[in-house]
Formats: structure tokens, sequence, C-alpha cells
């Protein structure tokens, strides 16, 4: 029985160490999460404004003074397949790993709350112009006889949708399209960093048409 004695103790000894070893694992594991699944932050309207301002371009004209998100919806197993990549390595650095599958979740949530956006030009440095310019650009624009020279010293016609931001705001994702004349335009969805106090473009994804 003496005999016994060390064998048993040795045994509690190693089993209280397995199951201490267990714990520490999981909170490991625990805080891991955490940091992958960052907090979600809170969008606001000067957070739409400050996207806006740094990613339009000078000289140009907003079309669409209402902002709305892109049909999420109807088009769900297509913003799916171009977003899902981006949870995955990639070569490309600047767009490998950018997303989590929380973050997709997110994004669809956005769109789920048919926001519009009521577009304030005195926050944005382009301007508001009347639909009756807008209607004469656009028509020189598309006209066989325009020269080189800007109509109202105007370059081209936005028509925009609302940003779409990742949980943590550090990405953003712009469904817009830009008509500068008969063989000039680009319609497409550009993904955007927020670096260094200013929202820098990354890349592209899904079908991008240019002209």
């Amino acid at each position: 029985m003496k005999n016994l004695l060390p064998l048993i103790l040795c045994l509690l000894i190693l089993v209280s160490c397995k199951q201490k070893g267990e714990i520490e694992k999981e909170k490991d594991l625990t805080s891991t999460n955490k940091l992958i699944e960052e907090p979600i932050i809170e969008i606001t309207e000067s957070d739409y404004y400050n996207f806006l301002n740094d990613v339009l371009e000078d000289k140009t004209i907003i079309e669409s003074k209402i902002l709305e998100y892109p049909d999420l919806k109807n088009n769900s197993d297509y913003w799916i397949e171009i977003l899902t990549p981006l949870t995955e390595q990639s070569t490309d650095e600047k767009m490998s790993e950018i997303l989590t599958k929380s973050d997709i979740d997110y994004i669809f949530s956005q769109h789920s709350t048919k926001k519009k956006l009521i577009l304030d030009f005195n926050k944005l440095k382009l301007d508001n112009v009347s639909d009756n310019i807008i209607k004469d650009v656009s028509d020189y624009l598309q006209s066989d006889i325009r020269t080189n020279e800007k109509k109202y010293d105007y370059y081209g016609i936005y028509d925009l949708t609302i940003p779409l931001f990742s949980r943590n705001k550090k990405y953003a994702f712009f469904d817009t399209s830009f008509y500068c004349g008969l063989l000039c335009a680009y319609d497409g969805i550009d993904v955007y960093e927020f670096k260094n106090g200013k929202w820098e473009s990354i890349g592209s994804i899904g079908i991008i048409t240019i002209s």
C-alpha cells in the first residue's frame, strides 16, 4: 500500500497539470479570437463625407444627389463571390486577408438598414450644380463634335452609391460609375484602405468596365 501512494500522487499531479494546460490553451484561443473579431465601430455621417472628399476627383459633378446602398439583396451571390477571396491569402499583399466572415456579414447588415444619404454639398469639395447644367454637360460629353475643352470647367459626371465599411472601418467598398465622354467611362467596385489619416485605393473587385 505504501508503494502505491507515490504512484497515486504522481498521477494526481499529472492530471492536474494537464487540466491546467487545457485551461491556458482555451484562454489563448479566446484571446486570439478576440483579436481577429475586432469590435464594430459605429459609422457616422462624417465618415461618409470624409470618405467622399478623399476619393472623389476635382473638376467633376455628381448626378446622384441622394445616395443609396448598392443592391446587395438581389445580387447577394455576386457580392459574396467577390468579397470572400478577401478573407483568404492572396499574392496581392494589399488585398490579402483584409476581411473576416464577420466583416462580410456586417457589410450586408449595412445594406439591410435601407439608409439613404441626402448629400449636403456644404460638406463636400465638389459643386452642387443644377440638373440643367448636368444635362448640358452630359449632352456635350456625348457630342461627336466636342473638343477637349471642359464644359463649365467640369471633366465628367459621377453616379454614386453609399460606401460600405468593414467592422473596424479600416476598409471601404465603393460601387461607383464615372462618365467623361463617348469613349471615356468607368464602372466598378473599388477597395479603399484608411491609412495615415486618409482613404487610399488599394484595388478593385468584381467586374470592372472601362472605356
